[in-house]
């Protein structure tokens, strides 16, 4: 007796490069990234000794600045998205008034963050950084 799950691997494998060659094959791959490189901290900064000058000489102009009851935060993030989509599909329409299609996709967010809050002095109270988080730390920090 022959196995039959040969067989039909084989006629999946014939199916499947059918449809490749005389398919529609759609593929689609977006990378986007929003804001600069964040590098983690220097070990130089400490808190009460590092100045806001120094953190704006080595960081630059900030994503965001907050205002706190006697103190400021400079927020730089970046965030990066990686997606994916693929579409396969059949052209029967002109002849069985239908075309099997099947698509596919996927998501990656990845946020990178750091933040500094100074005194009213401009002085370093605390720092926090975080580096591919799934999300947003300053947005859920408040919620």
């Amino acid at each position: 007796m022959r196995c039959r799950s040969n067989k039909i691997i084989w006629i999946l494998m014939i199916l499947f490069i059918g449809q490749v060659i005389c398919g529609c094959v759609s593929l689609q791959i977006d990378k986007i990234n929003d804001g600069a490189d964040i590098p983690p901290p220097p070990a130089e900064f400490k808190a009460g000794k590092t100045s806001l000058q120094e953190v704006l000489n080595s960081y630059g102009a900030p994503s965001e600045i907050v205002n706190m009851e006697g103190h400021f935060a400079l927020h730089y993030k970046r965030t990066m998205d990686r997606a994916g989509h693929i579409s396969i599909g059949v052209p029967f329409a002109d002849v069985l008034k239908v075309g099997p299609e099947l698509n596919t996709r996927g998501t990656l967010l990845r946020h990178d963050t750091v933040i500094f809050i100074f005194t009213r002095e401009g002085l370093l109270e605390d720092m926090i950084y975080e580096k591919g988080t799934s999300q947003p730390l300053w947005d859920t920090f408040w919620k």
